[in-house]
């Protein structure tokens, strides 16, 4: 569960990111819609706290929990002003990962109990892990 919801918040993310970069890029109809620079920075965090769940930190998993349940509320808020579908639909999805991120919180919580990790060992891991604790 904790990989699924892991893989979830990097989606959102990339997917964030990716239409920030092309509204930067001049499709104005995505940057009149509220993407730009801001956005990209919100996605690359989005990610990198999706990559921090994957390899088993509580506080990445704490952090995207509270940014998604603010994205929500701005969302929202947004919505109420504009009365546009994008930020209803944008809501939607924040609710979405905050729902998924609060149910890994108790799963996250008995790995760590346990001294595992959410994700399955690789061979690049393996071999990463390995020459760094070397050196």
């Amino acid at each position: 569960m904790v990989g699924r919801t892991a893989n979830l918040t990097i989606f959102l993310g990339v997917l964030y990111t990716s239409l920030s970069i092309v509204a930067v890029l001049g499709i104005t109809s995505l940057s009149t819609r509220g993407y730009g620079i801001q956005s990209i920075i919100i996605g690359c965090t989005i990610v990198g706290l999706g990559y921090g769940i994957r390899y088993g930190s509580k506080v990445c998993l704490y952090i995207a929990t509270v940014l998604f349940g603010m994205l929500a509320a701005y969302f929202m808020y947004n919505f109420l002003i504009n009365k546009s579908i994008n930020s209803i639909v944008r809501f939607a999805f924040s609710v979405w990962a905050v729902s998924k991120l609060t149910g890994t919180i108790p799963v996250m919580a008995r790995l760590k109990a346990k001294g595992s990790s959410p994700d399955r060992s690789s061979r690049y891991k393996d071999f990463f892990l390995r020459h760094t604790q070397h050196k």
